[in-house]
């Protein structure tokens, strides 16, 4: 790879290995700065259900939708259509065979995979752009409040697909420069583990392909060699293996159940875009979105620091990198001549490609989940521009780049320090809800013969943290998906059976309870509350009750 700072005259030149050095050290502060952001979350946010959809590869109840038969074994390879089993083997192997499943084991692992994965951006911003614009493009990811929520919690799931992207990114540059076909091979597999883990990163790939092809087209048709075509066709197929014979098997369910285009909604997908750069979208999705009547007093140092810190500064919510990116995109025509042209253009094309696709998906583009997808090609592109325009200036150039960085790493951070605030003060939304702790703990003691979980955001999140131990069954789908065949009414009274749901106004599959009211009725039945399970602000959440005759 080429490294590179400036010359009194602006253009490139290579940077010395003690300057390649320094900025690593830097790069490994930044990675720290990332990891601790997220675990100061990991205690106050509960465990969502889809956060451990993947362990039902691992415990039963199992929730598996495809399996292959190997040597007499069989193993899980596909857990929903468009969703494959690679974290799930991941964690089987290397995780909860070492620690049991809680907040702290299913977390912290993917914590450290976006660490790696902001020093492999470093690295390959290093090849294509130089150390100066490297620098600001991995200061700018390590704090930004999309990518370290989406990844300590990893919704999406997002955080293998940043990842593996990446990770294949870096080994075709190293393949670009010094010609291994070892690493050609090895890029196309990572891109096909990325396909097997979620069928979403094929957006990412059309992406990455249309860069390459408009941006790099002259080596790319040098690189077309049969050699270079088929490591590179055996790679992906060799890491998309699993999802490509469940496809055979079910006639292209993957395509068949989960493309489907439409327009509609692209306004409001533009406005998801920008607060997911701002790093304000998901403000009202993990916290209430309204303070409680009495909002609950800092418990330690750190929530009463981060309170004073979000009064002193106006409740922050929105950070500086849109307006970055906005910047950037004008002054393109303005650095079209210099060497920052080929980097931005690459950034450009991949963002917009990658989205547009997820725009004109009808159920795409809806969520951060989705948008932070483009991620961390936003943070090339204004890394790139504010790079070049600070080479103009040898002497002013560098000072001014570093306070501008410092103002959007700094925005970024009050935003992140604004979640935390209201997370401390507030608490979590239903879906995200810390009672799913104590309700863990008080089911495992409670010796049940059967538990039917009667709302979602309840079913997963048990079976991970009691690692398959309760006997759970999924009562709300009963009501809302089987119209053929209905829970008995006898089930309801049976010998050792309890039933788990959300309290009166925080239901989130509306019908569900009524469901199971009118069905209790019908058979004469009668409810009895067992116990209700508070949130750690007091509020009443899950609801533990029985039917019986008397």
């Amino acid at each position: 790879m080429s490294h590179v700072t400036t010359t009194s005259r602006g253009a490139p030149a290579r940077a010395s290995a003690a300057q390649h050095d320094n900025a690593r050290i830097l790069v490994v502060l930044l990675c720290s700065l990332f990891f601790l952001e997220g675990v100061l979350f990991i205690p106050y946010v509960g465990i969502q259900n889809d956060e451990v959809l993947f362990a039902g590869a691992i415990y039963p109840p199992w929730g598996v939708q495809h399996s292959i038969r190997f040597f007499g074994h069989t193993f899980p390879t596909m857990l929903l259509s468009y969703v494959g089993t690679l974290k799930a083997w991941i964690y089987r192997v290397a995780v909860f065979s070492v620690v049991p499943p809680s907040p702290w084991s299913v977390r912290i692992p993917v914590l450290l995979i976006g660490a790696i994965t902001i020093w492999m951006f470093f690295e390959f911003v290093v090849g294509w752009a130089g150390l100066r614009a490297a620098l600001v493009a991995t200061a700018l990811l390590a704090t930004d409040v999309t990518y370290i929520l989406t990844t300590c919690l990893d919704w999406g799931p997002v955080v293998l697909q940043h990842f593996l992207l990446i990770g294949g990114a870096l080994l075709l540059l190293r393949f670009h420069r010094w010609g291994k076909v070892l690493d050609l091979g090895a890029g196309f597999f990572l891109f096909g583990l990325g396909l097997w883990d979620k069928a979403l990163f094929s957006w990412a790939l059309t992406g990455l392909a249309a860069a390459t092809a408009v941006v790099c087209r002259r080596a790319l048709f040098r690189k077309f060699t049969p050699r270079n075509l088929a490591a590179a066709a055996l790679g992906l197929v060799l890491g998309a293996a699993p999802l490509l014979v469940y496809n055979r098997s079910s006639r292209l369910s993957t395509v068949g159940e989960n493309v489907q285009l439409s327009s509609a909604r692209f306004g409001h997908k533009v406005t998801i875009l920008r607060n997911s750069l701002e790093g304000s979208s998901l403000f009202g999705y993990i916290v209430r979105d309204e303070a409680t009547l009495q909002p609950e007093e800092p418990r330690n140092e750190v929530e009463r620091l981060s309170l004073f810190l979000s009064e002193a500064t106006g409740h922050r919510q929105a950070g500086f990198l849109w307006f970055a990116c906005i910047l950037a995109f004008a002054l393109l025509p303005w650095l079209w001549n210099t060497p920052a042209r080929k980097t931005m253009l690459f950034a450009l094309i991949f963002v917009a490609a990658t989205w547009l696709q997820m725009a004109l998906t009808q159920k795409g583009g809806n969520g951060a989940h989705h948008t932070v997808l483009l991620w961390p090609f936003p943070h090339l592109f204004a890394a790139a521009a504010l790079a070049q325009i600070s080479r103009f200036w040898p002497r002013a150039g560098v000072p001014a780049l570093v306070a501008v960085t410092t103002l959007i790493c700094g925005s970024n951070l009050l935003v992140l320090n604004e979640h935390f605030a209201q997370l401390a003060e507030r608490g979590t939304t239903i879906a995200w809800t810390d009672a799913i702790y104590p309700l863990s703990r008080y089911l495992s003691g409670a010796g049940a013969a059967h538990v039917y979980t009667t709302d979602w955001g309840i079913y997963d999140a048990l079976r991970a943290l009691n690692q398959g131990r309760l006997p759970l069954e999924l009562g709300a789908d009963w009501f809302l998906r089987n119209t053929e065949k209905k829970l008995p009414a006898e089930a309801l009274a049976a010998p050792g059976a309890i039933f788990v749901g959300h309290t009166e106004n925080n239901e989130i599959q509306a019908g569900t309870a009524a469901g199971f009211e009118a069905l209790a009725e019908s058979a004469h039945l009668h409810k009895h509350f067992i116990k209700v399970i508070d949130d750690r602000n007091g509020r009443p959440i899950f609801e533990i009750f029985r039917f019986s005759r008397e």
